[in-house]
């Protein structure tokens, strides 16, 4: 009688600690140093895009944003259904910019997919402050810290050059037999759930799903794919009345 009573009991704790694992993995997120890729994956790299929104103080306006993602005005205009590359834009106003998604080797133990994006520090800026702020979350102060390994982020000094990484993915060779042509870096807002983001891009939420499971958060880069990007419905802006930027356009 004790012998059953024992295996029962273990039999329960065996299927009790089983349960909370499967309920672990099914909740596991990617991980925040950035998302894994196949080196040997022939469709990397590729021209995607990320979506993003203009912002005050800094950007509202395709130059600034044009700077920050190392593209030309009209490269953002174009894609965004933005009649001229020097509108002015306004807050949360919705854009496309183009990146250049590869698959990175960084050392044995990570090989993530981003697109290679320069930045050069400025007074007050932190890797968390501007993958937050500037970048929006379409990176993490963590894959920040794992790309660029030889500086310490307690020590960092105007004028220091970084690499933010910028999170992508590349269709495989199924999907883009499917039609998939691009995987659209996009962050979940708090306000969002998939299926309004599916709504905006004209899929099914499923599709969403079927790329980046369903337990997304607020703040993660999902991949939306899509056969071509929608047209993004842009608000009436009034003409500026301020002088034009000086700020340098990249060509």
């Amino acid at each position: 009688m004790r012998n059953k009573s024992q295996c029962l009991s273990f039999s329960f704790l065996f299927f009790f600690f089983f349960f909370l694992f499967s309920c672990h993995q099914s909740q596991a997120q990617p991980s925040t140093t950035g998302y894994t890729c196949s080196a040997n994956q022939t469709t990397y790299p590729c021209r995607t895009y990320a979506f993003y929104r203009a912002s005050a103080p800094d950007f509202l306006d395709l130059a600034s944003i044009a700077d920050l993602f190392s593209v030309s005005r009209r490269m953002i205009s174009e894609p965004s259904n933005i009649s001229s590359p020097s509108s002015p834009l306004i807050q949360n106003q919705p854009l496309f910019v183009p990146i250049t998604c590869s698959c990175n080797t960084l050392n044995p133990s990570h090989t993530i997919s981003f697109a290679n994006l320069s930045y050069t520090l400025k007074s007050g800026d932190t890797f968390y402050s501007v993958s937050t702020n500037k970048y929006q979350n379409l990176t993490t102060y963590q894959s920040v810290e794992v790309v660029n390994p030889a500086f310490v982020p307690t020590k960092l000094e105007v004028g220091d050059v970084f690499i933010f990484p910028v999170f992508c993915k590349c269709p495989d060779q199924t999907q883009l037999r499917n039609r998939v042509n691009y995987l659209v870096s996009y962050v979940l807002q708090p306000s969002e759930n998939l299926s309004s983001v599916a709504s905006r891009f004209g899929i099914e939420t499923q599709a969403i799903i079927d790329v980046n499971g369903n337990n997304i958060r607020p703040f993660d880069t999902l991949f939306v794919p899509v056969a071509r990007l929608p047209e993004l419905k842009q608000p009436a802006v009034a003409p500026s009345s301020a002088p034009p930027s000086r700020k340098t356009e990249r060509k």
